[in-house]
């Protein structure tokens, strides 16, 4: 009697002897399941990453992960199907800190032209969008605002505002909004009294918020109707509604950059092959493609020397050169911190005051 395994490994032989290349045969073994958030960003890297990896024989397969719970609960069921996940740095580091993701081997990984900010231990960054002030170009005309604390100046910059219910980024541009440098935002958040500083400039500001908005698509429709005059939003999706007419800029300057990671779960089962669809997204030219679906920025600044991103093109995305130095990077260990968890909680009281 033949067994299951010795089938599998006489038909594999079949295919090679029937004259197919072995290189054929063993790419058809180079399957990675990749689990991200879905809608157009992952079109976007299934354009840019996963289908360009068909030149190195590998298949991607395809699912979603319901953010930090989803990928928690996929992980502790002991069943594990995915090998990557994407996902935004602060998941990523909880992820990390709560044993749901492999250490990465970065002699498998070429990070040439990555700064190490991107680059951590369980997670590395792919791509990069940043959120800062989006503003009514019908209301301040050249008059933008060009600072947190232009946000928070009523007088100089009347208008309505909008922020961010979740709280993502709020505590960053208030304590920049009180003057404390984008570079020193979350020593100044760590530091004794930090937190309390931030909520005290927020009081300042929460009369003239009218609205705090609680999806994408919610704050996208608030600031194109010009049911408010500024707000805090994504640079993809601030460009996306000028590119579709809406008088709306947006402001690079103390924007604070964040970056969508890949990691590899806890007990993936191709590991290896996850190792260079990671590597093999990271080159420049994917990195570079990327940019051509959606408007957020490669990691890899050598994606900016390969000739596919034009120079109008470069000035809307977070890590070309001059919009990455007047911004703040946004830290994952604030977020998956415990003071950063309970910020956010306090924040969420501080609506209902």
């Amino acid at each position: 009697m033949i067994s299951r395994r010795s089938a599998l490994l006489m038909g594999t032989a079949g295919v090679i002897a029937a004259g197919y290349p072995r290189s054929m045969a063993l790419a058809q073994n180079k399957i990675v399941t990749f689990a991200g958030w879905g809608g157009v960003t992952q079109e976007a890297e299934r354009k840019a990453y996963f289908d360009t990896a068909k030149e190195l024989g590998i298949e991607v397969r395809e699912d979603r992960h319901g953010g930090f719970a989803g990928i928690k609960a996929h992980v502790s069921a002991g069943n594990v199907s995915w090998d990557v996940v994407g996902t935004g740095f602060a998941e990523c580091e909880r992820a990390a800190r709560n044993g749901l993701a492999e250490k990465l081997d970065y002699s498998k990984i070429d990070t040439t032209g990555v700064p190490k900010e991107f680059i951590h231990p369980h997670y590395v960054g792919l791509w990069t969008y940043s959120y800062g002030i989006a503003y009514r170009t019908d209301k301040y005309g050249a008059n933008a605002p060009q600072s947190w604390a232009d946000f928070w100046d009523a007088k100089k910059f009347p208008g309505r505002r909008s922020l961010w219910a979740a709280g993502r980024y709020v505590l960053e541009a208030a304590m920049m909004a009180d003057g404390v440098p984008a570079a020193d935002v979350y020593k100044a958040l760590e530091s004794p009294g930090g937190v309390d500083r931030a909520f005290k400039k927020l009081a300042e500001v929460k009369p003239h918020v009218p609205v705090w908005w609680t999806s994408q698509g919610q704050a996208m429709q608030l600031i194109r109707d010009g049911e408010v005059d500024m707000i805090l939003l994504a640079n993809g999706r601030a460009g996306s509604l000028a590119d579709d007419g809406a008088k709306v800029g947006f402001q690079f300057k103390q924007a604070l950059l964040d970056t969508e990671g890949f990691m590899i779960v806890k007990g993936a089962p191709h590991p290896d092959v996850a190792h260079q669809l990671i590597s093999h997204s990271l080159r420049p030219q994917p990195q570079a493609l990327f940019t051509k679906f959606i408007q957020y920025g490669p990691t890899n600044q050598k994606a900016f020397d390969v000739g596919t991103i034009t120079a109008e093109s470069a000035a809307k995305l977070p890590t070309a050169p001059a919009n990455l130095k007047v911004q703040g990077i946004v830290s994952p260990d604030w977020y998956a911190s415990k003071a950063g968890e309970e910020s956010l909680a306090r924040l969420a009281r501080f609506l209902q005051e």
